[in-house]
């Protein structure tokens, strides 16, 4: 019956059109929500956790989704997010902080200096702000999935295509599997760049929805398994050690099958 069903799925994802925008429907309550969610997951609910720079890397991390802004003018591996995220903040009519606004990269240098200057102006003024537009970091998320969901397609080959359009029509029949979807995108991305991967494999939301197994019928259940799969093997392929980050990721991708949203 479920071959039946995906068959005819297919058939119909066929016909779309992969430029066209996605549109995440979600109430304002649920929004809310779910932005909490994130927030848990990122920094445990803490204003102080607006600001971050984790051991052993190379960049801090800022604001609810603990979006990477690097120091320098060349750029890791990683997507960078929190320029994007201030150019979001001043297209809504946010006044940045003279600093800020004038700031291309992130005016700390290293993660030692970030922490001498934690209580300083700068960084007290930075999370007053994110604290205060929690609602534009939310709508800024959707909005990564949103477009990133486009991206993923147009970087899919005609099989692979159908089967995203299968799982997250799955997914996003629930407010919480847009949360799990909202939540590994800002956590891990799309999965569509070459630098984003070790030996040739990547572990963002392609990677993820293209592992799903079929046999479960409950999607967050299939999600979770997959998104274990896809980081564990990032954790296998990594030219360093990560094993110390493969346990709370864990924890993280398979509470998607606890969460509840009203």
């Amino acid at each position: 019956m479920l071959r039946v069903i995906f068959c005819f799925f297919l058939l119909l994802t066929s016909l779309s059109c992969i430029s066209q925008a996605y549109r995440i429907n979600l109430t304002c309550q649920q929004a809310e929500k779910l932005g909490q969610l994130i927030w848990k997951n990122e920094g445990q609910q803490k204003q102080e956790n607006l600001t971050t720079w984790n051991k052993n890397e190379d960049f801090p991390s800022l604001g609810l989704g603990h979006f990477i802004w690097y120091p320098g003018v060349e750029k890791g591996p990683f997507k960078e997010q929190f320029p994007e995220l201030l150019q979001f903040f001043k297209n809504s009519g946010v006044v940045l902080p003279a600093w800020l606004a004038r700031s291309e990269q992130a005016p700390w240098k290293s993660r030692e200096q970030f922490y001498r200057e934690f209580d300083q102006p700068q960084l007290t003024e930075l999370r007053l702000l994110l604290n205060k537009h929690s609602d534009l970091q939310v709508q800024f998320i959707i909005k990564r999935l949103e477009t990133g969901i486009p991206l993923i397609l147009l970087n899919s080959n005609k099989t692979e295509m159908k089967v995203i359009h299968y799982q997250l029509a799955r997914l996003t029949a629930l407010p919480e599997g847009i949360f799990a979807l909202l939540d590994y995108i800002n956590f891990k991305g799309e999965g569509v760049l070459s630098k984003e991967a070790y030996q040739g494999q990547g572990w963002g939301l392609k990677q993820v929805l293209l592992t799903m197994p079929l046999k479960y019928d409950d999607p967050l259940r299939a999600f979770a398994l997959s998104a274990d799969e896809v980081l564990t093997r990032r954790v296998k392929n990594a030219p360093s050690n990560e094993l110390h980050w493969l346990k709370g990721w864990r924890v993280r991708v398979h509470g998607y099958q606890s969460i509840m949203v009203n």
